[in-house]
Formats: structure tokens, sequence, C-alpha cells
């Protein structure tokens, strides 16, 4: 009898656990997951920690909520220490600062998340990610005044292919997967360049 392993994930900015629960549902086991607020992570705690045992958490890291900069700085070494050892991290910083329903402004302190994403993904080093944030992502701030012309898209993008990850960006309608609005999102997907290809991800 062949025991088939469970692929590994870590889930960034979680929220209440949707994406987590997902993944479970697909047969992923979680290590952790880092959401900031604490009556979303709560939720995810009730629901997927202590109800559905999704998580495999580490010692080193409280079952609480957490702010990825604080994790980022705390527990650099127990990050790297995971390199090898995660499959996928997953999981999208908040959108408000560059969702176009909202005020899109450029300088929302929460649009820094990205570069925290990235500093995440350098330490832990998964052989997978998948990103996902609003449409509005993919344009740039301010283009009439050619101010931050280059869109985050294309600033994540270029820093994970320079992690050396071959990535693969698309603005997927989630209506087409059975959410009842039109709901288009910017996904990407990516996989370290020694393993393979995202070409080869089906959508």
């Amino acid at each position: 009898l062949t025991v088939r392993k469970r692929l590994t994930v870590i889930d960034l900015f979680a929220g209440c656990g949707g994406l987590s629960l997902g993944l479970y549902q697909a047969g992923w086991k979680g290590l952790f997951a880092i959401e900031k607020n604490a009556f979303a992570f709560e939720t995810l705690k009730y629901n997927l920690i202590d109800g559905k045992k999704h998580f495999s958490w580490p010692d080193w890291l409280p079952q609480t909520a957490h702010d990825i900069n604080e994790v980022i700085n705390n527990y650099p070494q127990q990050l790297s220490n995971l390199r090898g050892k995660v499959d996928l991290v997953a999981g999208g910083p908040p959108c408000q600062g560059f969702s176009m329903a909202g005020k899109r402004v450029k300088d929302d302190i929460r649009n820094q998340l990205v570069f925290s994403y990235i500093k995440f993904i350098k330490l832990v080093q998964p052989k997978m990610i998948l990103f996902e944030n609003v449409k509005g992502f993919t344009y740039a701030f301010n283009k009439k005044n050619r101010e931050g012309v280059e869109p985050y898209s294309q600033i994540v993008i270029k820093a994970l292919e320079g992690l050396g990850y071959n990535v693969k960006p698309h603005v997927i309608d989630f209506s087409d997967y059975g959410v009842p609005q039109r709901r288009k999102r910017f996904i990407l997907v990516g996989i370290q360049s020694s393993l393979g290809s995202p070409d080869n991800f089906e959508y």
C-alpha cells in the first residue's frame, strides 16, 4: 500500500480561513497561518486549528493573531529552517489600496505588505507560490502624471523571478467557477525554476 504524502502549505493574510478551508478540502496539510486581525484569527482557530486539525502548528509560533512583519523580524531563523519543507505559500495582502471599488490610495500603508510577502518568500523558499489580489493590482497608480507607472503586479513578478521562480499571472473571473457575482481577481502562480514551469497548472 502506497501512502501519498500530503502537500504542505502556509497561508498568509489568512483572514477567517476561507483559502485554508479549500486547501484542506483538497487534501493539503497546513503548517501555520498568519492573520493580523484577532477576530478573524479566532474564527480560523475555532474551525481549522481546533476543529478540523488542519495545521501541524510549530512550537515556536504562538497560536494567535500575528502581523507578518513581526513574524519575519522575530523568527527569521525558524522561517529559514523551513526551506525544502514547504510545498506552497498561499495568500494575498490586503487589497483595499488597490481596489477599483474603493478610494485606490497609492500611499495606503497596507500596500507595503506586498513587500512583506516577498520577504517571507525569500526566507521560506517554498516550492510553489499562489498569490491573489484584486484586478486593480495590475493597474499603475497616477499613470497620467507618469508617477509609479509600473503596476504592483509587475513589481511582484520581477521580485519573484529574481528569487528563482517561474511565474504565471492571470486575471480570472470567479463567476466562471461558481461564485454568484462577476468578481475578477489577479491570480499569480509560481514554481521554483529548478522544478518546472507553471504552464502545466490548470485553471
